[in-house]
């Protein structure tokens, strides 16, 4: 795929007034704020080489930028850094060092894949073609994006969805799910943090929206538009990874997500001992430490290094 033109939209434009990120090991992380078309601010953080091929990465629910950063120095996107990448790692609304929502504002999932995830694509590659990859609800989120905006898929070399399940294939009954709306409904946010579940508390829209579509087991957007449908149609390579230990993401629901898209370029992967890993993992430590760090990283690596 060559490259392609730049985008001229002022809402994906990175804002000139860059600073640098936080924490340990930041002094190789730029944060760059850029606008969703709805003009709410978010946070973007580059690492490696500017002259690399891009990689967009979208952290999943309760997460922000550190899932990919790590908190001490060490995570994915710094790897593909030093393995001659340009990482792009966005916190979406919401979330990290992105804009915090207002007393009226209602944001859902669908603020994150169709403004969010496009916004940061656009901008992260707006003058080479690259990459794509979205852990758990972040796979989710990329999918949307590219499946709703065919001038982003002009740009896509590729697309990993890692640990990102069917909503409607999650183990939740139906009594579970409707518990998790009405808590998110009734705090005005999911408590992840206290539940241990995470660094962020969820936004309540986010989980309102994931779960009304865990109970009617179809994909569709606030606006009407079918989501299924449309990643069902979906002609850009694809990695799906899914962890034999995983509770959120069981391997048959990113099995089902997979074998639903048209791509002639599948990828398929299971992190389990019975396909040669040293364990089962799990949904976070698939990407998260030492293990994933020696056993995981590097496959993803190659199939990136594959299309780039």
């Amino acid at each position: 795929m060559s490259d392609v033109r730049p985008d001229e939209s002022p809402a994906s434009r990175p804002d000139k007034h860059s600073s640098r990120a936080d924490g340990p090991g930041a002094a190789d992380v730029e944060r760059i704020d850029i606008a969703a078309d709805d003009g709410v601010r978010l946070a973007l953080h580059r690492t490696g080489p500017r002259n690399g091929t891009p990689v967009v990465l979208i952290p999943g629910t309760f997460s922000n930028h550190t899932f990919w950063l790590g908190t001490r120095g060490t995570g994915f996107a710094r790897d593909l850094a030093q393995h001659g990448y340009e990482a792009w790692v966005l916190d979406p609304r919401g979330h990290g060092l992105s804009e915090r929502p207002g007393r009226s504002d209602v944001w859902r999932f669908d603020d994150w894949a169709r403004r969010d995830a496009p916004a940061a694509i656009a901008a992260a590659l707006a003058s080479r073609a690259g990459f794509v990859i979205g852990h758990s609800a972040g796979g989710a989120a990329a999918l949307v994006a590219i499946s709703t905006r065919p001038d982003l898929r002009e740009r896509m070399r590729g697309l990993a969805a890692l640990g990102t399940p069917f909503p409607w294939l999650q183990p939740f009954s139906r009594i579970g799910a409707h518990t998790l709306r009405t808590i998110s409904k009734v705090l005005g946010r999911f408590p992840a943090r206290a539940l241990r579940l995470g660094p962020e508390d969820e936004l309540a829209g986010v989980m309102i929206q994931w779960m009304d579509w865990n109970l009617a087991r179809h994909w569709r957007g606030d606006d009407g538009t079918d989501y299924s449908r449309a990643i069902a149609a979906l002609e850009v390579p694809l990695l799906v990874m899914a962890a034999a230990a995983d509770r959120w993401a069981p391997p048959p629901a990113c099995r089902a997500l997979l074998d639903s898209v048209a791509s002639t370029d599948r990828t398929w992967q299971l992190l389990a001992r019975q396909t040669g890993f040293s364990r089962d993992f799990g949904h976070v430590d698939m990407l998260v430490g030492r293990a994933a760090r020696a056993e995981v990283w590097p496959l993803i690596r190659k199939w990136l290094d594959a299309r780039r």
